[in-house]
């Protein structure tokens, strides 16, 4: 190998034996560590090593960044808490701003509409914005942007309770205001259609209808309607016979509609009327409040009546009792014919 010939220092140095060692030598202990002599400060040959000083300002550690879910949860949670603030005071023109941010929130955390993977916590959160927002509709008096909020909720009220839980949730309030502004626009089709889902979910659940004074409510009024008993839907809209105050709103939305079919019939039928019978009539708390429908109608108002066009475009000046007389006559009459064929 590389190092068989090599010559190291001192190989040829004669190192005496352990055993030729004399007794004393291994019997004397090593001698002793001398302690080193003390520093002498003013000793200027030896300084002392040279002492860190700390910065006198406070150094603060920042804590670790936060899941960006658990950020847009806080953020979520600020804003629904501002939302009932706003209809606790009634601050309506406020809240389509914190809307906006909340669905942008709800965006973020991919619960605007649900999934199997969807956390239960954020599909509490998705449903209370979007109830709060329907809400929120019915008080500015904006029925197009209720039937978004109400499409966009089904979704989350076909969720089972496993997965939502429906305790503390609108979702009968909501429907029964659907149900309200299905019949105040004359969407009877619609009505009957929603009501008939309902009374087969309920049904498989296990339960009625009966005991849900939300849905209630619109059925009372339509049957009402069926039956011709607009004085009955005008008790049923006024006092405290709503089950609650946003349905007294579009309460006035569906009185307003009874109001119209009313004068389309009246002007058909009446050439003219008093105007202390149109007040009763067509529900208006107020003489001068008919004055005022009639000109919106395009009505004559003349000598304490109204005078309805007629189908020529002009308007009559026979009174109502002349009509009655000639119906009562033409009555009479095919009655006496019917008489002579027996």
């Amino acid at each position: 190998m590389y190092i068989r010939n090599r010559t190291f220092e001192g190989s040829y140095m004669s190192w005496p034996s352990p055993r030729s060692w004399s007794a004393e030598a291994r019997a004397s202990p090593p001698p002793p560590l001398q302690a080193a002599a003390p520093r002498n400060p003013t000793n200027t040959s030896n300084p002392p090593p040279p002492v860190l000083e700390l910065a006198s300002t406070p150094i603060y550690l920042k804590p670790p960044p936060s899941h960006p879910h658990t950020m847009a949860e806080r953020e979520l949670a600020d804003l629904l808490k501002q939302l009932h603030k706003t209809l606790q005071s009634k601050q309506y023109q406020q809240a389509g701003s914190i809307l906006s941010r909340a669905k942008i929130a709800l965006l973020g955390l991919n619960a605007l509409i649900p999934t199997e993977s969807t956390p239960s916590k954020h599909l509490h959160f998705a449903r209370e914005t979007l109830e709060l927002g329907a809400i929120i509709s019915i008080r500015l008096k904006d029925p197009h942007s209720f039937t978004r909020y109400f499409q966009q909720l089904q979704p989350f009220y076909a969720l089972p309770d496993d997965k939502l839980p429906s305790k503390g949730s609108n979702a009968s309030k909501i429907t029964g205001l659907y149900l309200l502004l299905l019949l105040s626009d004359g969407d009877y089709a619609g009505f009957h259609t929603l009501l008939e889902t309902l009374e087969v979910a309920a049904a498989q659940a296990g339960r009625g209808l009966e005991d849900d004074a939300f849905i209630q409510y619109p059925i009372r009024l339509e049957q009402a309607l069926m039956e011709g008993s607009y004085d009955q839907v005008w008790r049923q809209t006024k006092g405290s016979n709503a089950p609650s105050d946003e349905f007294a709103l579009f309460s006035d939305v569906l009185i307003g509609t009874i109001r119209s079919e009313i004068a389309s019939c009246s002007e058909k039928a009446y050439p003219s009327i008093p105007i202390s019978d149109a007040k009763s009539l067509l529900f208006l708390e107020s003489e001068g409040s008919v004055v005022n429908f009639a000109k919106e109608r395009k009505w004559v108002v003349k000598d304490g009546r109204i005078y309805f066009p007629s189908e020529d475009g002009e308007f009559g000046s026979k009174d109502i009792l002349v009509t009655s007389d000639q119906v009562i006559e033409n009555t009479l009459g095919y009655a006496r014919e019917l008489e002579t064929i027996v």
